[in-house]
């Protein structure tokens, strides 16, 4: 048997979206060899591994794992008519090589992982949830996360790193085309596993969408770890409506909003929670405070105005922190500056290029870059223009 595993090729083309055909061009190997190595036919030896890793800048060591590379179905992205093979591709991809780096990494460490209390709240009812179930499992999440029973959640990032939740930005979550937009966020809800909450970070997503988006794909961990809705419209649902109440508790809406409130009403609301105006607006109706005639005509204003696209009141874009901070506690060296890593060895450690590495941790120190010596790195994950999007509605 050989030490390298044939299956990487076709994960590693998966995860930077290139053709058989780019690859035996920058590689050497023939396609037709390309295939065989890739369907097991051949046996893929030091030679073409080596080949592949130069061609790559991957470490050698990628082609010699043997991780589990998790299928699309156990992961909560949201497949839709936009949807593209090579998107869902990169995806699980993309969030295996994650999600294996984590677990290496939390071994390293001796982490246990610090999310055993959910397995306690979880629930393990088949059918589906109502609202107010959902209601009363948020409430009980905030209580069990050591949060104040009603209020805005100051960081949504950090409460759920405290639990032991990596949070990490993900390039395959956007590359800048409506297509790449069909989901913003993707985790795997199963239980045994340090959990990893993948967003995207292309800073195409303001300060509000991102709170939601993390506090959504939590709310799968939650709901959807010992059970699974009818449909995977209602697991959507499900961890849409959790979202909603875990970051504007039922208490909070029905002492804040009113029937009659206009459209500028919900700013200040938008600044209190961190919350969308669209998504407080589809708040009130869930909890009937406004009625579906208003609704729809709130939403008709807040298109006309350009709001769908770029409201008013930004929120502070929330850095992750976990992952980086694991990362350099099991590899870092102490210098001027702070921690800093050898990129090459943990990059050959974890079997994964420094550049994803450096992506999910939000940036590392690389020891090398003293010597002028250090590994590629992807452009790190843009901050919001918020600035522009303030621009754009003042004229309004």
């Amino acid at each position: 048997m050989s030490d390298f595993n044939p299956n990487r090729i076709v994960l590693a083309r998966r995860l930077e979206g290139i053709s058989q055909k780019e690859l035996s061009a920058s590689t050497g190997i023939s396609q037709a060899k390309l295939s065989k190595l890739q369907n097991g036919i051949s046996v893929l030896d030091k030679r073409d591994a080596i080949r592949l890793s130069s061609a790559l800048d991957y470490p050698i060591s990628f082609f010699e794992r043997r991780d589990e590379i998790l299928p699309l179905s156990s992961l909560t992205y949201r497949k839709t008519s936009k949807s593209t093979m090579a998107e869902l591709s990169a995806v699980s991809s993309e969030y295996s090589l994650l999600a294996s780096a984590v677990q290496h990494v939390a071994s390293r460490l001796n982490l246990a992982g610090r999310t055993s209390g959910f397995a306690q709240i979880a629930p393990r009812t088949h059918g589906n949830l109502s609202e107010h179930a959902i209601d009363e499992l948020a409430d009980a999440t905030r209580s069990n996360l050591g949060l104040p029973a009603t209020g805005a959640v100051p960081n949504v990032t950090r409460t759920l790193e405290r639990s032991g939740i990596i949070v990490a930005p993900m390039r395959s979550l956007g590359f800048g085309s409506e297509a790449h937009l069909t989901s913003e966020g993707v985790t795997d809800p199963s239980p045994g596993r340090m959990y990893c909450v993948g967003y995207l970070g292309s800073g195409e997503l303001s300060g509000d969408r991102l709170r939601f988006t993390k506090a959504h794909e939590f709310g799968h961990l939650l709901l959807h770890g010992y059970r699974k809705p009818d449909s995977p419209q209602q697991l959507e649902r499900e961890a849409h409506l959790f979202a909603s109440a875990f970051l504007f508790p039922r208490k909070d809406a029905e002492r804040v909003l009113t029937p009659s409130m206009s459209l500028r009403d919900f700013l200040p609301v938008k600044a209190g929670w961190g919350l969308s105006i669209a998504a407080i607006i589809s708040r009130s109706y869930s909890l009937g405070i406004i009625d579906r005639q208003r609704y729809q005509s709130l939403f008709i204003q807040l298109s006309s105005r350009g709001w769908k696209k770029h409201e008013p009141v930004p929120v502070e874009i929330e850095r992750p922190l976990l992952l980086k901070q694991m990362i350099e506690s099991a590899y870092g060296t102490p210098t001027s500056t702070g921690l800093a890593v050898d990129s090459l060895a943990i990059s050959t450690e974890l079997g994964t290029p420094f550049r994803y590495l450096d992506y999910w941790s939000d940036g590392l120190a690389d020891i090398g870059e003293q010597w002028g010596v250090s590994e590629q790195r992807f452009a790190p994950p843009n901050q919001y223009r918020a600035d522009v999007d303030n621009n754009h509605t003042e004229q309004r």
